[in-house]
């Protein structure tokens, strides 16, 4: 590996452990702190089930469950070292009361989607004409932040009545960010079950959020994302799979449109129906005897289907025995035990911790968790500082280590040069284009410059809402010549094949690109 490598290399540890101290400050927190409290839920999601339990005191244990498969359950039983437990309470959903929260949300980030987001705003009118009472819909849609249209709860007049506002007129897609502060919403809502409906083409342009941190915060809100997925192109429809996993990774339905924005004709059933299923039941704790609960405090919960049992295994939070001078219960992570026919979950969130053993913790644990700190930030120190020494070195080969195949010059007072240092060169006004042109003319993908074998360079409009210009002509594809003036939205750019040196009146601004290959 290069020294320029291992250089960069550095700069990646150092900017990855530090965003990991900062996600695990809470976690070692709460390390330290497990004795103080208990956790009074837990949930268990896997490619068959997802079910919620909260156990509020000794006597039972309450489940929520949904199933994720069309095999409803035959029989449920609950039994813990051998010993069967009674299920009581047993209700299907919606039961009598029973409320689902829905909020709609609709990207509305760019010009370009105006045609498809006018077929949503069908598709989301036959969501409101198939909603039961049990179901509160909400409205609202994103592009740089979420804007509530109509609130959860409204009427069907108010929600149609809103949707005639819905216009592809922003400039950035704030996906994950949007998302995250729909489910703030939905969590600020009493409601048994809580759902978005996502319409999106899955491009996310967010820097500072993540998908982790969108499952996170579905997850302890309790919230299903139901996604339809709207493919912008072929070439973009990879983009999709963001949809994809927000649906598998909370529960919910993922529903994809053909490439005229159609979506299959039972959409509607599809994602009411991941909601409107399973049910809720008690397990009864009190016949359990002190020893076994001892031995073992856990109850595996056994789900009976056509296709094979589903058994899971449910912590408890054990009650202080009489017998007890010190109480040390023992909790254990739920898992999901395979079975024949049954795919095995694949994650699991969040499990009680066990109760508080005393003081003598504070002894042990706050020292280690003090300590991993210390090494943790000694060692980002370390490499933060070996980066800041070779900063200056990185910069200096950088720049004469690259020999740019072209360049491309803005037309105007500053003459601003642009390197074309790779074999496919995209132009466009988000940040994953290798030449990113912040102005609302341009699309998030307006075109691509493509250098051949021989030198010969041709460049392609890719779909772009305003076109794509050479010397005044509007062309799809077209071999560049030097001197070309290419025209990207309100945005004049010259090619030519020449360094600065012969200008010396231009600027050239380096990017942060990969050297071209070097061919023989």
């Amino acid at each position: 590996m290069s020294k320029r490598m291992c250089k960069y290399t550095l700069g990646n540890i150092a900017g990855y452990v530090s965003r990991k101290v900062l996600h695990l400050l809470p976690l070692l927190l709460l390390i330290g702190l497990a004795g103080i409290g208990q956790a009074q839920a837990w949930d268990i999601l896997n490619n068959n089930l997802y079910v919620t339990c909260l156990q509020e005191d000794a006597q039972a244990l309450n489940c929520d469950y949904r199933m994720l498969i069309p095999e409803p359950p035959l029989d449920i039983r609950a039994e813990t070292s051998e010993t069967n437990l009674n299920i009581t309470g047993r209700e299907t959903y919606p039961w009598p009361g029973a409320v689902t929260a829905i909020l709609i949300l609709v990207d509305t980030s760019d010009p370009g989607r105006q045609n498809v987001v006018e077929n949503n705003i069908g598709q989301i009118s036959g969501l409101v004409e198939s909603s039961e009472p049990h179901h509160k819909l909400g409205l609202a849609n994103f592009d740089k932040g979420l804007v509530i249209k109509a609130p959860i709860g409204a009427d069907r007049a108010t929600l149609i009545a809103s949707l005639r506002d819905l216009r592809a007129t922003g400039k950035t897609t704030e996906l994950y960010r949007s998302v995250i502060k729909a489910i703030e919403v939905l969590a600020g809502i009493e409601a048994n079950r809580k759902s978005i409906f996502l319409f999106s083409d899955g491009q996310a342009e967010d820097t500072a959020y993540y998908h982790a941190d969108v499952i996170a915060a579905a997850r302890k809100a309790q919230v299903v994302i139901n996604s339809f997925g709207f493919p912008r192109s072929a070439a973009l429809s990879v983009a999709l799979q963001t949809l994809r996993r927000l649906s598998e990774e909370t529960g919910g339905a993922y529903i994809e449109s053909d490439n005229q924005f159609n979506l299959p004709e039972r959409y509607a059933q599809t994602a009411y129906e991941n909601l409107d299923n399973g049910g809720r039941f008690t397990v009864d704790l009190k016949s359990a005897p002190e020893s076994l609960l001892r031995a073992n405090p856990a109850v595996t919960i056994n789900f009976a289907t056509d296709i094979g049992d589903i058994e899971i295994e449910a912590p408890l939070i054990l009650p202080r025995f009489e017998s007890d001078r010190v109480a040390t219960p023992t909790g254990v992570l739920p898992v999901a035990a395979p079975n024949a026919g049954v795919q095995p979950a694949y994650t699991i969130v969040a499990a009680p911790p066990t109760e508080s053993r005393g003081t003598d913790w504070l002894w042990y644990g706050i020292p280690v968790v003090l300590l991993i700190l210390l090494v943790l930030m000694i060692v980002i120190l370390v490499v933060i500082f070996q980066e800041n020494k070779n900063i200056k070195n990185i910069q200096t080969k950088t720049s004469t280590a690259y020999k740019p195949f072209a360049y491309l010059v803005v037309q105007d007072e500053k003459a601003t040069r642009y390197p074309i240092t790779n074999t496919i060169w995209r132009i466009g006004r988000t940040r994953d284009n290798e030449l990113t042109l912040n102005d609302a003319s341009v699309s998030r993908r307006h075109a691509e410059i493509q250098r051949s074998g021989n030198g010969v360079f041709n460049i392609f409009d890719v779909e772009s809402t305003n076109g794509l210009y050479i010397n005044g002509e509007k062309i799809k594809k077209k071999k560049l010549q030097e001197g070309d003036i290419i025209e990207i939205g309100d945005i004049f750019l010259r090619f030519t094949l020449y360094s600065s040196d012969y200008n010396l009146d231009e600027v050239t601004a380096m990017q942060h690109t990969r050297a071209p290959a070097i061919t023989g």
